[in-house]
């Protein structure tokens, strides 16, 4: 899944909550509809609203809405890099259901003028609520307010397009529903993570891990759009692009250079890019109103991860807003499931459903069930893959799922399900000399493109350290985010933020032959500037079976060759002790399982419930074949080819 085409399939997490389908799949003839395209707006942005903008979009307007016959109406954009043709399958699937649907470029891609502003509220928020307002004044636009220009309006859109609904709705009270598809809450933390914070607010954590291969990506991208749209991409008005930062605002490029250079995101690089998140524009923001959000996150994505999603479901509910989560198969780093979306048939295309029904029920408010509060996809579930999707989710009540099993490292190196077997003892390891990469994980955007995909990940001997289980008696089902406490320390102290310790925590699937599955290609980074108190670490959120006969393996690694670690040649140890254990805690599918090491030392596991499967919600026939990846410019020469061959298949 890339960036340009970002919408996917949804997930499902199971309990007990939402066991019977509320309605089967109703079946509908598509309505038709007629698009009017390579229409034109000026919008004026920018902090004074002063900066024109010309923005070019396509309107899909259904056959039979009229005056007297008034439909309601989406906004859509695309994800970066990408263009208003991005959505149209998406479009034309929401038109013929009922709904007039704007799609647009955003500022600075596919024929739209100015720089890129990252999302931001001033210039990205801003040119959405002027759309907003020309769909408002359209005749035939279903109205809650004539005369305030207040059209019956939700938002679509992936990534880049999952972003501009959180600036849209920071500034604009008149957004009737969001569907932000695999996004970020905070920028800040999505492209320099430190996952320390238990909360998922990151602002009192010390600076991030940079995650340079996507950052560079981005930052070439961006960068190579006034070449790809000459005279649109980085013109405000008759002033042509900076010639230094040709398709950014010149900030982007500013905060880009110096952290790449300390080697963390400096203070004012987080600046920057919180300014540009749904944290801090819209839910520290008081007063502002948050529609009704139904938020889908990938399951494979490395990029925007189920940390993201995690902080915008927390931070919607506490603050009241209707809001269901949706773990899908695809993401920026995997593609959609078969039978996740189908534009065409949405009876074959489980999310597409999902849309359907969230618009169906809070723009033409008729009830429509939008189903459980928590979906996820379970990719060890069969189905027939030509149909729907359906049956690989599960559902649930609530998230995250309240269940947790609790594991012991112990100083034999391995995890245990009891106090008592823990042993004392430490695990030692080494950040080698200017923290030089050594442990692979993924190679950004384009992991599953040769040759990437042919390279197993690796934690080299003595600059890792790892713990495993005895072998699982029965299948044991992860849900959500794991979390590590643990007593870490280092022999040298630090310096400054490049030399604090810095460490790459992940979850090894480990089959019965020793082959080895780090889940989804995820890793979770984190700094620690204060290492005397135990470290609190969010692991990689993953939906992931741990099947009988195989083992969990938790490791720790000095490096990743796809972020910029410790500049410190450093040792690291890591100590346990019964008394203050180190835990690993899983959130599972189902109730508590793990007891304790059977006789013949294999971790004795109680039979998991049967998840819940998703049930089926009502909506009518539709969708077009699974996004394809995002564009994305490389941070090698091989990288920038494969981006571009997949840029080509996207248009094909």
């Amino acid at each position: 899944m890339s960036l340009r085409r970002a919408g996917a399939g949804l997930a499902a997490l199971g309990l007990a909550a939402a066991a019977t389908p509320l309605t089967q799949a109703r079946a509908a003839s598509p309505a038709g509809y007629t698009v009017l395209s390579g229409q034109h707006l000026t919008v004026l942005v920018g902090p004074k609203g002063d900066q024109p903008c010309d923005v070019v979009y396509d309107l899909y307007v259904p056959n039979g809405a009229s005056p007297s016959k008034q439909v309601p109406a989406i906004l859509t954009t695309n994800g970066f890099g990408g263009s208003k043709n991005d959505q149209a399958g998406e479009a034309g699937l929401f038109a013929n259901h009922g709904y007039e649907v704007l799609s647009y470029s955003g500022l600075g891609f596919g024929g739209s003028t100015c720089p890129i502003e990252t999302d931001s509220p001033e210039w990205d928020g801003k040119a959405a609520s002027q759309f907003i307002t020309l769909l408002g004044k359209r005749a035939e636009v279903l109205k809650d307010n004539p005369a305030t220009f207040d059209p019956r309006v939700g938002l679509w859109g992936g990534s880049y397009g999952g972003g501009f609904q959180f600036a849209a709705a920071s500034v604009d009270p008149r957004i009737d529903a969001l569907i932000p598809i695999i996004t970020w809450n905070d920028l800040a933390y999505s492209l320099a993570p430190n996952n320390d914070a238990a909360d998922f607010k990151y602002a009192k954590s010390p600076p991030g891990v940079l995650k340079f291969e996507w950052s560079d990506l981005f930052y070439a991208d961006g960068n190579a759009q006034v070449a790809a749209n000459p005279g649109k991409s980085g013109w405000i008005g008759s002033n042509p692009p900076n010639p230094t930062c040709p398709g950014f605002d010149p900030t982007v490029c500013t905060i880009n250079t110096k952290s790449t250079a300390a080697g963390y995101p400096t203070s004012d690089t987080i600046s920057y890019l919180r300014h540009s998140s749904a944290e801090y524009e819209l839910f520290e923001k008081p007063g502002t109103h948050i529609p009704p959000t139904m938020l889908v996150q990938g399951e494979t994505d490395t990029l925007f991860n189920i940390a993201d999603a995690t902080a915008n479901y927390r931070a919607l509910r506490a603050h009241g807003v209707d809001a269901k989560l949706v773990l899908q198969m695809g993401g920026h780093s995997g593609p959609a499931a078969p039978g996740e979306v189908n534009n065409d048939d949405p009876s074959k295309g489980y999310e597409s459903q999902l849309f359907l029904n969230w618009y169906d029920h809070y723009l033409k408010r008729d009830g429509t069930p939008t189903g459980p509060a928590f979906e996820y996809f379970r990719d060890w579930v069969s189905y027939d893959h030509n149909g729907s999707a359906q049956p690989a989710y599960g559902a649930s009540s609530r998230y995250p799922l309240p269940a947790k099993e609790t594991l012991y490292l112990s100083g034999d190196k391995s995890l245990v399900a009891s106090l008592d077997q823990v042993q004392s003892g430490t695990a030692t390891f080494v950040n080698p000399v200017n923290g030089i990469p050594a442990s692979y994980s993924e190679t950004s955007d384009v992991q599953n493109t040769q040759p990437f995909s042919s390279i197993p990940p690796s934690d080299p001997p003595g600059e890792s350290a790892a713990f495993t289980t005895a072998p699982l008696t029965h299948d044991l089902d992860n849900v959500g985010i794991p979390t590590l406490d643990a007593s870490i320390k280092a022999s040298l102290p630090s310096v400054d933020p490049s030399t604090d310790l810095v460490l790459f925590a992940k979850l090894y699937d480990v089959a019965p032959d020793g082959s080895i599955d780090l889940v989804h290609r995820l890793v979770s980074p984190v700094r620690i500037a204060d290492t005397s108190k135990p470290v609190h670490i969010n692991l990689p959120g993953i939906v992931h079976r741990f099947a009988k006969g195989h083992r969990i393996q938790l490791v720790l690694a000095a490096t990743d060759q796809a972020y910029v670690g410790s500049r410190l040649a450093n040792v690291i140890t890591l100590t346990v002790d019964p008394a203050h254990p180190s835990t690993l805690r899983l959130p599972v599918a189902s109730g508590p399982r793990i007891h304790a090491a059977a006789a013949d030392g294999s971790l004795d596991v109680t039979s998991p419930t049967a998840d819940t499967t998703s049930p089926l919600v009502s909506v009518p026939n539709t969708a077009s074949p699974p996004p394809s990846p995002l564009p994305g410019a490389a941070v090698t020469a091989l990288v920038l080819i494969l981006t571009a061959a997949r840029r080509a298949r996207a248009r094909d």
